[in-house]
């Protein structure tokens, strides 16, 4: 007779083992491309990022590209918005019943029972009667469930919190793809500047070596004196010193962009394709642009949304809360047997906290009126970005005419110290200054065309079109309300 209650043991001990396994299997498999390509979702462009070998010529739109396929930290903020996501399915959740399995094996001494034997015909022990009877072990199959019926709407809210901040985490992926698009851009030109900036450089310490040359040699046939010699090569060595500089800083913005583009770049030929619009928008409209289309204002907003919810949370701790506990058994050896089912039902109502729920109420006030002041102050700070970029690139398109001008003028005035010079009209030091001011002019000049690409790209980002720039028509796109 006792081996039919050990078979039923054992037969629901090994279900309950192989479902506890599937479970935590089932549990274990998270799909982490799947999990990743959320928030690709957001940030990929099109065209894909090509397939970069070292070497090969880069053009900024695959600078980009690359950048945003492959650069790190928009990974990090991407992680962040799925987090947010999945924070709001923790809140869903909390509607729901929890349901769980909780087998128990109970065991503890014998101690018989007290009541009288019980004595069959033949003079066995049959049983007992009276004093009860109690079992030395018990094995039970539990099937519990948790449900949330009322909890002074702090779900609802947390679940409307939840959202609004995966809103916010979301615009500061957008914002954090479009800074990185802008530092891109930045370096790609500082490359390119410093690059133009050698070739300027060795140019000119071609002719000023050739100078140095003539200069010896008229020394040497006792026409010149020794003074225009230590000047042109004075000249020379402070061009060579400006060179050295020009190549370092060639070395290390190239650097930087590998950095930011994860590809090997040090030995490309980049390729600038970006051509400036012949018209910009009007300064208002810029500013109304901003304020629709900035990511970081935008999550700014979203962030004072959640804030404000999040004082309904804490306001919710002050209403009462109902819960419901149901357990079923699915085997059970423990007294009473015959009871498969139970349920509680439970109700708390908070009369004294002693201050803790104040304090959360007013420390949620606080941080929402707190996020409307960073709203605020970022706000302002926009307009006052739109209208600095704005205005530089403005004067850099005056800045840029008038440097043509002086190279043009520079460049006639070493030509006539020159001829002066030949006719002894001029002095060795004034065909000096005049080579030294066309050089100043030259490096300006090239450093201010590449200066205003990179103001434009600015104003771009300023006003929060950037990335729909480049997803629509390229780096050439032209910044429109």
């Amino acid at each position: 007779m006792k081996r039919q209650p050990i078979r039923q043991r054992q037969l629901v001990l090994k279900i309950v083992t192989t479902l506890g396994v599937l479970i935590v299997l089932a549990g274990c498999a998270v799909d982490q491309k799947k999990e990743v390509a959320t928030y690709r979702a957001v940030t990929d462009l099109q065209p894909v990022a090509p397939i970069f070998e070292p070497g090969q010529p880069l053009s900024l739109r695959d600078a980009m590209l690359l950048s945003n396929a492959r650069n790190e930290r928009l990974s990090i903020e991407g992680e962040n918005y799925l987090q947010s996501l999945i924070d709001v399915r923790r809140a869903v959740a909390g509607f729901l019943p929890t349901v769980g399995l909780s087998p128990s094996y109970q065991f503890r001494q014998d101690v018989g029972s007290s009541g009288s034997s019980v004595i069959d015909s033949g003079g066995a022990v049959v049983g007992s009667s009276g004093g009860g009877s109690s079992r030395a072990n018990s094995f039970d199959v539990p099937v519990g469930a948790d449900i949330n019926l009322f909890n002074g709407f702090r779900d609802v809210n947390a679940l409307g919190r939840n959202k609004l901040v995966a809103e916010q985490r979301r615009a500061l992926l957008l914002d954090t793809q479009e800074q990185l698009l802008n530092d891109v851009i930045r370096v790609y030109y500082q490359v390119l500047t410093a690059e133009q900036s050698l070739r300027v450089l060795r140019n000119s310490i071609e002719i000023q070596d050739a100078r140095l040359r003539e200069a010896t040699g008229r020394r040497e046939a006792g026409v010149a004196r020794l003074l225009d010699v230590a000047q042109v090569e004075a000249q020379v060595s402070a061009t060579r010193v400006t060179l050295i500089d020009a190549q370092s800083g060639v070395r290390n913005a190239r650097s930087a962009l590998a950095l930011l583009t994860g590809a090997p770049v040090q030995t490309s030929e980049l390729t600038d394709l970006f051509t400036l619009p012949a018209d910009l928008a009007a300064l208002d409209a810029l500013k109304q642009t901003a304020i629709r289309r900035r990511s970081d204002l935008a999550a700014a907003s979203s962030a004072a949304r959640a804030a404000r919810q999040n004082v309904e949370v804490a306001v919710g701790q002050y209403y009462p809360s109902v819960s419901l506990n149901l357990t079923g058994y699915l085997y059970r050896e423990s007294v009473p047997e015959e009871r498969l089912w139970e349920g509680l039902l439970r109700a708390n109502l908070p009369i004294f906290s002693a201050g803790l729920i104040e304090a959360d109420v007013r420390q949620a006030w606080s941080q929402f009126r707190q996020a409307l002041l960073s709203w605020s102050l970022l706000h302002r700070e926009v307009m006052q970005q739109v209208e600095t970029t704005f205005e530089n690139f403005t004067s850099s398109r005056l800045r840029l005419a008038e440097l043509r001008t002086r190279v043009s003028v520079a460049d006639q005035a070493l030509r006539q110290a020159e001829e002066s010079y030949n006719v002894g009209l001029a002095t060795n030091l004034d065909r000096i200054t005049a080579q030294g001011d066309l050089l100043g002019a030259q490096l300006a000049l090239v450093s201010e065309q590449y200066n205003q690409k990179i103001t434009y790209v600015e104003l771009q980002r300023a006003v929060g079109v950037l990335r729909e720039a480049l997803q629509l028509s390229g780096a050439a796109a032209s910044v429109e309300p």
